[in-house]
């Protein structure tokens, strides 16, 4: 029996099949895409890791590097004193050394011809005996004051030596960070247009706000539309276990201790030697970036559960506005050598609230 097919018929299957096989095409172009998709975050996420780990690396160097110019400054500051002292026992043995000599040089002669002549011989005599010791002393004070001196010369070369050598490997250290940097946000790179929209938005944010208190609020608050759009689809990281410090440094003014002008701070004041990296406090997305009337350049991150984070002092910032970054990812670093006083100020809110960032480590 013949089946007769309509031209109608045939057109449609005809149809079908070039939908089905443009389907099956778009299916494998997507099943590609999903794969580069989780090449690419499995990628980023061993660059992250590097990137925490080279950090780390370089905060310790930068840590061990201050520990050995506080030495040294502190064995430079004691050879100063012990050079004062040595020149102060130099002066007594040669004060007494030359009364010794002068004692020493009248002839017994001239004794006859004075009166009281043998007393005074006498009284001589046992001023000579009695000095004797105590010029015996003072040489060996003197010999001791000069092997402790070079011994601190020597312990101050050394320093010195050690300090050069881990300011090369700081050099290196620096080196290879900016480079897994650079890789990072190569991976993450915007449009130009993308990064005019943000810059504008930034501008007109620091404009707005007339205090760190308002900065705050317009960031928690402010609603970022297709400026960073994308990066509103990728949720914010867990948060890990405490707080690390963004810098390795001394604290010179505590959560509530107040300042030179007696207001209390409301976050952490960090003294920082040059060129240290900034690391994220702890996992989130940039939300701010770029300079504040007063504060230099500055980071604001959000993070889960109302929490935000605020950096003030960086001199170069190497993260994008609406990047997701781990704790311990870097952010940034300090001004170069060059600048007088390097200071990084931290604060940590919870629902618009300054909170002890110390409480939280």
């Amino acid at each position: 029996m013949f089946l007769w097919q309509s031209p109608v018929a045939a057109k449609n299957k005809d149809d079908l099949a070039k939908i089905e096989k443009k389907m099956s095409v778009q299916k494998k172009a997507a099943a590609k895409l999903e794969v580069a998709a989780k090449k690419h975050a499995g990628a980023l996420g061993k660059l992250r890791r590097k990137l925490i780990k080279a950090t780390s690396s370089l905060q310790e160097k930068h840590e061990e590097k201050d520990k050995l110019a506080d030495k040294l400054k502190s064995l430079e500051k004691e050879s100063r004193q012990r050079a004062d002292t040595l020149e102060q026992s130099r002066e007594r043995l040669t004060r007494m050394t030359s009364g010794l000599v002068q004692l020493s040089r009248e002839p017994p002669a001239l004794f006859a011809l004075r009166e009281s002549s043998a007393v005074e011989h006498v009284r001589r005599s046992v001023l000579l005996r009695s000095l004797l010791p105590r010029l015996k002393k003072e040489t060996e004070t003197l010999l001791d004051e000069i092997d402790y001196f070079d011994d601190l010369q020597r312990q101050a070369a050394e320093q010195k030596s050690l300090m050069t050598a881990a300011s090369q490997n700081l050099v290196w250290q620096r080196h290879n960070l900016d480079q897994l940097v650079k890789t990072r946000q190569g991976r993450l790179k915007k449009t130009k247009a993308e990064r005019d929209a943000i810059k504008r938005q930034l501008e007109a944010l620091s404009k707005e706000a007339k205090d760190l208190k308002q900065l705050m609020e317009r960031v928690s608050s402010f609603s970022w539309g297709k400026t960073i759009g994308k990066a509103r689809k990728t949720p914010l990281p867990s948060l890990k276990k405490g707080l690390r410090n963004p810098v390795v440094g001394k604290i010179i003014r505590g959560f509530g201790e107040k300042d030179e002008f007696g207001v209390s701070s409301e976050g952490i004041l960090f003294a920082v030697s040059a060129s240290s990296p900034v690391v994220a406090p702890q996992s989130g997305r940039v939300v701010f970036m770029g300079p504040f009337q007063g504060y230099g350049n500055v980071v604001i991150m959000q993070h889960r559960g109302g929490n935000h984070s605020f950096l003030a002092g960086l001199g170069r910032i190497d993260a994008e506005l609406g990047q997701t970054v781990e704790s311990g990812e870097p952010l940034g670093i300090l001004p170069e050598e060059g600048e007088k006083k390097l200071e990084l100020y931290f604060e940590w809110r919870k629902n618009k609230k300054p909170v002890n960032p110390s409480s939280k480590s």
